[in-house]
């Protein structure tokens, strides 16, 4: 009997010894402490694990491999300075060893129970680790709503179905008792958890939590509920609730300096993909005091953004969902920014398609890298585990993606979700001791969500995870998943970066870019950058629902601003004002204002913020020549200078009609006869465009989420609109140049136009796109 065996030599394992092989239940009851029930609840999940590699326990290759993942971690346990105890499991592996060498003469129930021991040794072995030893986790029970990541921490939609049920628990012995702890003890209604997190000193423990509807209320009314921070003592007293108001909070984080990140949907604004059943608010970074006052906006960011936490350096990790002109399904990335929300930059995963989602991002301690889950756009949060070295990040030289060499993945037997295929498991909610230690929550079932057309949730518990291939049940409830396991135990603060804001430029921040020319894929020499042109970006308004009302030729479109042009000086260098607080992007634009390279992504600065770049699309690390002093800060920062009429917001009728009436419409006015043409280039109205505006669409190629991209992932110099379309090259062609006398002005005009992405809207208020179709100007939005 195993049990028998590990007690002679003197263990202590109140886990899985069981000495039969009979069917076991799958999950405990609450509070279950019999070790028996302990035991052949780990059993079955020992199967199980086995069955999800295509195998059985009794398969010998299943034995040989948990001897060689138990030898793995006794060996590296040895190394531990805190490791003790070691040397029953020691003796045992080496008793155990003979028997798996002669382990294709046993028979089946011999291996089964030869497996078991093995099995029975390694877990000892992972509960003897220091970095676990018998301290308590803290953990979230929770039921999700399932559609995409996008829903599941929205308030609204849990009113979708009977799905409440949850809460905050102490799981007291990890690995040796199932004996939980209520933390909430009824103290909220009936609702919904999400999101875990704990102070540095382990005395207060933050969630967020949405109460039910007692129906369910249409999103725009007064009583829709929202998920909101609270925080309570780690033995659950004192709950208290921080967030209030008619937005999302969750995702709370503590930080080094006693305040709060987290993620709110305060900033306003709507994705721009979304389908009429489901208004999908984007959610940025914010922060707030430890009591839930002084709430400050930290990101910009149009779209939705995840899963905050603080690195050993202090700054913040979190997920950005980036599609601006690119794809809605992809670009997820991991990014990085200051406490005080400044120098938000990109660290890994904006630049490929192989990943299609990061999330749950965590430093690992002792270690320069960071776990996270390789999951999908089109399923809820989960996947396999990955780590990332953030001094290993490049970028391929050919084709400017994310270059794989700088991260390991922990569980390859998990496919990455969605790219290229859905996995039949999912791991959630890592949290690391070390490079070689993690606490995650795990389900044997596949990612649900409306990609993989998984459409109940699914069951997860909470595991002991290492890289030598050991995985062990800590926590499982039938019924429900169990999720974000937290070692409940003071860890290492780390500091509290310094402010950096300058209150002497008010609701401005400042640029200083040192050359446009370090570009990590090289400017062509022949058209040396003149300017930048500034971008806004505005957040989607007034209705949820993607392409209504549509804002141009591309699919589910930013509408956007020109706020103007910067010079670039001699030796490639700009230092210029912008105002704080807004979601930008830049185009570096050769002498005849055509762009050369285009932003994909935004920038954005707090007010009193200055940032430096070193060029444009510069590779990671790269500095500015020690002892170069940039020219243009031998002079005040620059001003935008404005740009034509019909750039902010953006206006088709008003930037390029007048070019048209100008110079063609007396080619192309609909009307038959000598030297006219059957293509029309009049501006009245044309269903929610203007004719003009729709035959120019062959001749005019555009950034989208879809196939009608110039590129799908990256931007390569030379390869802008004006560059890209056909409707550029047929402005000089010898036809149009003996007819067609563009000035300077009309032609960059145009150029404008089609490096802008090639939009007609420049806003999505539907009486004021009426009033843009007939050729007025308008203010731009409130909300920017």
């Amino acid at each position: 009997m195993i049990g028998h065996r590990i007690r002679r030599i003197g263990l202590v394992v109140a886990v899985a010894m069981a000495a039969v092989c009979q069917a076991a239940p799958a999950v405990p009851a609450p509070n279950a402490t019999d070790t028996a029930t302990l035991e052949a609840i780990v059993e079955a999940d020992w199967t199980a694990q086995e069955k999800r590699r295509g195998r059985t326990p009794q398969d010998p290759a299943a034995v040989g491999d948990v001897l060689f993942s138990a030898g793995r971690l006794l060996d590296d346990l040895r190394a531990m300075p805190d490791a003790s105890g070691l040397d029953p499991e020691a003796g045992m592996l080496d008793h155990l060893r003979r028997d798996v060498d002669r382990v294709e003469s046993l028979d089946e129930e011999a291996r089964l129970d030869l497996y078991r021991r093995i099995r029975a040794v390694a877990r000892s072995l992972a509960l003897k680790n220091p970095l676990l030893g018998s301290k308590p986790l803290v953990f979230l029970k929770r039921r999700r709503f399932i559609s995409q990541m996008l829903h599941e921490y929205l308030g609204y939609f849990y009113d979708y179905g009977d799905i409440a049920g949850g809460g905050v628990y102490v799981l007291e012995e990890p690995g040796r008792s199932l004996k939980v702890r209520d933390l909430v003890r009824g103290r909220l209604p009936r609702g919904n958890y999400t999101t875990l997190s704990l102070s540095f000193d382990a005395k207060t423990i933050y969630f967020a939590f949405a109460e039910r509807a007692p129906e369910k209320p249409d999103y725009y009314s007064p009583d829709r509920r929202c998920f909101h921070i609270f925080a309570m003592d780690a033995d659950g007293g004192n709950l208290r609730q921080l967030t209030t108001g008619p937005n999302d909070d969750f995702d709370p984080c503590p930080l080094p300096d006693g305040g709060v990140a987290f993620m709110s949907t305060r900033r306003g604004g709507f994705g721009r993909c979304h389908n009429p059943w489901e208004p999908l608010p984007a959610y940025t970074l914010h922060r707030m005091d430890a009591s839930g006052g002084n709430v400050r906006t930290l990101s910009f960011h149009e779209t939705n953004e995840w899963h905050p936490s603080v690195l050993a350096d202090g700054r913040i990790v979190y997920i950005r969902w980036d599609y601006v002109d690119r794809s809605a399904a992809n670009f997820h990335g991991l990014w990085i920014t200051s406490p005080e929300g400044t120098n938000p930059s990109v660290l890994f995963g904006n630049y490929t398609m192989r990943i299609n989602a990061c999330y749950q991002p965590r430093a690992i301690p002792g270690s320069r890298r960071i776990v996270f889950v390789a999951g999908a756009h089109h399923a809820a949060v989960g996947g396999s585990l990955v780590a990332v070295d953030p001094a290993r990040v490049r970028l391929d030289g050919q084709s400017g993606e994310d270059d794989f060499d700088a991260i390991e993945v922990l569980t390859p037997e998990v496919c990455f979700p969605e790219a290229p295929a859905w996995p039949s498991s999912y791991f959630h909610s890592p949290w690391p001791l070390s490079e070689d230690y993690y606490l995650v929550s795990f389900s044997f079932d596949p990612l649900p969500g409306m990609g993989p057309r998984v459409k109940e949730d699914t069951e997860t518990g909470l595991y002991y995870f290492d890289r030598f291939g050991n995985m062990e049940l800590l926590y499982r409830e039938k019924g429900i998943s169990s999720m974000y396991p937290i070692l409940l135990a003071p860890r290492p603060v780390p500091p509290a970066l310094p402010g950096t804001l300058d209150p002497k430029l008010a609701d401005d921040g400042e640029f200083v870019l040192s050359d446009v020319g370090r570009s990590f894929q090289p400017l062509p020499a022949s058209r040396p950058i003149r300017e930048l042109r500034v971008f806004q970006v505005l957040p989607k308004t007034e209705t949820h629902v993607a392409n209504q009302p549509r804002i141009g030729y591309a699919n589910a479109e930013s509408a956007r601003m020109l706020l103007g042009t910067v010079p670039v000086e001699a030796d490639g260098s700009a230092y210029f004002r912008v105002p704080a607080g807004k979601p930008l992007y830049f185009q570096a634009v050769d002498e005849s204002g055509r762009a050369v390279q285009t932003m994909r992504s935004v920038v954005y600065l707090q007010p009193g913020e200055r940032r430096g770049c070193v060029g444009c699309h510069e590779p990671p690390g790269t500095t500015t020549p020690v002892g170069r002093q940039p020219l243009a800060l031998g002079r005040p920062p620059s001003t935008i200078t404005p740009g034509p009429d019909g750039t902010r917001p953006w206006s088709y009728p008003r930037l390029v009609q007048p070019v048209l009436d100008r110079h063609c419409v007396r080619c192309h006015d609909g009307t038959e006869g000598p030297a006219k043409s059957p293509l029309v280039l009049t501006g009245e109205p044309a269903g929610p465009f203007t004719r003009s505006y729709e035959s120019l669409k062959p001749y005019v190629r555009w950034y989208e989420w879809g196939g009608a991209s110039i590129r799908p992932i990256t931007t390569k110099p030379g390869q802008t609109g004006a560059d890209e379309s056909p409707l550029a090259k047929i402005l000089g062609d010898p036809t149009h140049a003996e007819h067609v006398d563009l000035s300077e002005a009309d032609r960059r005009r145009v150029y404008l136009w089609l490096d802008g992405n090639a939009p007609f809207y420049g806003t999505y208020d539907e009486p004021s796109q009426l009033a843009q179709r007939n050729g007025e100007a308008v203010l731009p939005p409130k909300l920017q």
